[in-house]
């Protein structure tokens, strides 16, 4: 299905999930064959009720809009939180308000604290999914679209006015995250960015559970839906209009998008197109077998983009985990340190060893993506399409990858240095 017929497809169905879920899986019809069956449209959900204008003036936090795609399952709860659930479903779209509070941190996901006597969300004081709004694939598409238009702003340059803004990002979230958790952190990482453009994420239905099972279970649902992926970014890169289109993905979501950028270099072969769809795709602690990633994937996926950015760290005891799990012998590409996978005969692949950066010491260090201001700031440095060798990294192995300067705190340093 090419892009105009993918938002066609969509144009009357709203959130209509084509699919069910559970035990009748095993009994739909072959993908290929399907069309989108008509539903009633689920009303919005939302978390804050309508507020005065004049309260209004006295919040405290912004709201951030996120465009989503994802083939979740509706649950039938009109609770933000619970409005979809983690049983396959069919594509739909739609768009979710995300507050972030005006005394927000960099990096941080603000949430209820126990030990501060918080028992409930304040979007004053926490990220929090406001709204969740479903939307038919016309209603989705004019929506981004102006979101996209408004964003761009005209800049003085050392060459004169230059526009700027009018760009988007698609994220797509890794193993044990919800529909709320995707949405959270894609707010807060355009909110950090100072993103001038739309937000976009896809959530594929991870178990959200961090067991053995949800992890293995995930790991065939990241295969399940990566045609409804590649329909989702291919249809944003080439009807939203945007200048500018960058992929990111974190963890086990680089399955997701590898499958999907690998369909996508098929069709660009086949149609000849010369220019790439994408302009920077950021992989980050990626957990997919580096080998299989550097022989079979990379190959064929670096046509779809004009750069690849690869975010990887010793430091991350999820993927030491994820390796036991899937045989010790085979490494995960987002390992850093001695286990850095490099590309030196692919120049538009840029490999950052993130080993060195300080982070939370009581996390697994799996986070850093979106929790690290140093990370986050060479993320925007990415975006503006600024090189490596001109950002704030220190060459490795003769320019075939890059690390960051250590940042790492004294106690930090300490406690990595006796337990490593």
């Amino acid at each position: 299905m090419d892009s105009a017929k993918f938002f066609f497809t969509l144009a009357f169905v709203g959130a209509t999930l084509t699919g069910c879920s559970g035990a009748e899986d095993s009994k739909r019809a072959p993908r290929e064959t399907q069309s989108p069956q008509m539903s009633e449209q689920p009303e919005p959900a939302s978390a804050v009720p309508d507020v005065p204008i004049e309260a209004k003036k006295k919040q405290k936090h912004e709201t951030v809009r996120v465009f989503y795609g994802t083939d979740r399952n509706l649950t039938g709860s009109t609770h933000p939180r619970q409005f979809f659930g983690t049983r396959r479903g069919g594509l739909s779209l739609g768009f979710c308000d995300v507050s972030i509070p005006k005394n927000h941190e960099t990096g941080k996901l603000e949430s209820p604290k126990i030990w501060k006597l918080e028992f409930r969300e304040n979007p004053d004081k926490h990220v929090v999914l406001k709204s969740v709004e479903p939307a038919s694939g016309s209603d989705f598409l004019l929506q981004l679209r102006q979101t996209i238009e408004e964003s761009v702003e005209v800049e003085d340059s050392p060459n004169g006015l230059v526009k700027v803004g009018g760009e988007a990002f698609i994220f797509v979230h890794g193993f044990n995250n919800s529909f709320e958790d995707a949405a959270r952190r894609t707010a807060q990482i355009a909110y950090d960015l100072k993103f001038k453009g739309a937000p976009l994420m896809y959530s594929w239905p991870s178990q959200e559970k961090g067991s053995i099972w949800a992890y293995k279970e995930d790991g065939r649902t990241a295969q399940w839906c990566e045609e409804n992926v590649t329909l989702f970014i291919e249809a944003i890169a080439r009807e939203s209009g945007a200048r500018k289109i960058h992929l990111i993905a974190h963890s086990m979501g680089n399955r997701v998008l590898s499958r999907a950028l690998k369909n996508i270099s098929q069709k660009l072969a086949l149609t000849q197109e010369a220019e790439p769809l994408f302009n920077e795709v950021i992989l980050t602690a990626p957990d997919i077998d580096a080998q299989v990633f550097k022989d079979s994937i990379a190959p064929h996926i670096i046509q779809t983009a004009k750069r690849f950015t690869i975010y990887s760290s010793s430091e991350d005891l999820a993927l030491k985990a994820s390796r036991v799990v899937n045989s010790y012998w085979h490494q995960r590409l987002g390992e850093g340190g001695s286990y850095l996978t490099v590309f030196p005969q692919y120049k538009q692949i840029n490999v950052v060893d993130a080993s060195e950066i300080d982070t939370n010491l009581f996390a697994l260090g799996h986070s850093y993506h979106a929790d690290s201001n140093t990370v986050l700031s060479d993320v925007k440095l990415v975006f503006q399409g600024i090189p490596a060798n001109e950002r704030d990294l220190s060459s490795l192995l003769e320019n075939l990858a890059w690390k960051f300067q250590s940042n790492r705190s004294l106690l930090g340093r300490a406690i990595r240095g006796t337990f490593r």
